[in-house]
């Protein structure tokens, strides 16, 4: 059992889990298609219940959502660094990395959205991080912007869901103080 660095909250590692956790960790390597369980999920493991809600979430999400499944990991990955969550950024990295985006757009998810083509993945990564950082900042021109670019009402409301999620997981790593997984740094080295 590691414990977690300053909350000295345990991480329950696959060969400790009991029954019911280790159910969980099968499922979520079968359908992240994983060999390893992420570390946030370990760290989420001692209760059992907090570990099967966040799970839940998470593959809800993604086995219902209508937005492009490229486009969710970029935004992921955008909430992360304007939040500076360095877990949830390396993972979202990765994933957007496995599914070929390339670097010079990962840089400008970060630094220059406005050159991210096309105009409508800017405007609703934009969007999303405005919903996950300045909630009560959002203005008629924030949706607007994203229905000038063809974004449809239940896209808005997905987009939302989609932001919430990422501040939700960033909240978990970042109060859990969870180190990025080794498999994910290692993969990132360049």
């Amino acid at each position: 059992m590691i414990d977690l660095s300053i909350s000295t909250l345990p991480m329950i590692e696959e060969y400790e889990a009991t029954e019911q956790v280790a159910d969980i960790y099968d499922e979520i390597k079968r359908e992240m298609q994983v060999p390893f369980v992420p570390n946030i999920m370990k760290a989420l493991a001692p209760s059992p219940e907090a570990l099967t809600i966040a799970w839940g979430v998470y593959r809800s999400f993604f086995e219902q959502t209508t937005l492009p499944h490229s486009l969710v990991p970029m935004v992921l990955y955008a909430i992360a660094e304007a939040g500076n969550c360095r877990y949830c950024s390396a993972k979202n990295e990765l994933t957007c990395r496995t599914l070929g985006i390339d670097e010079e757009t990962l840089n400008a998810l970060v630094h220059d959205l406005d050159s991210v083509s096309p105009q409508r993945i800017a405007a609703i990564i934009g969007f999303a991080v405005k919903v996950a950082h300045d909630p009560q900042g959002l203005v008629a021109e924030d949706y607007e912007r994203v229905r000038e670019q063809g974004g449809t009402d239940a896209e808005i409301v997905e987009t939302i869901q989609l932001a919430a999620l990422g501040k939700y997981f960033d909240i978990i790593a970042d109060a859990l103080k969870i180190k990025v997984d080794s498999e994910i740094e290692q993969a990132l080295v360049r």
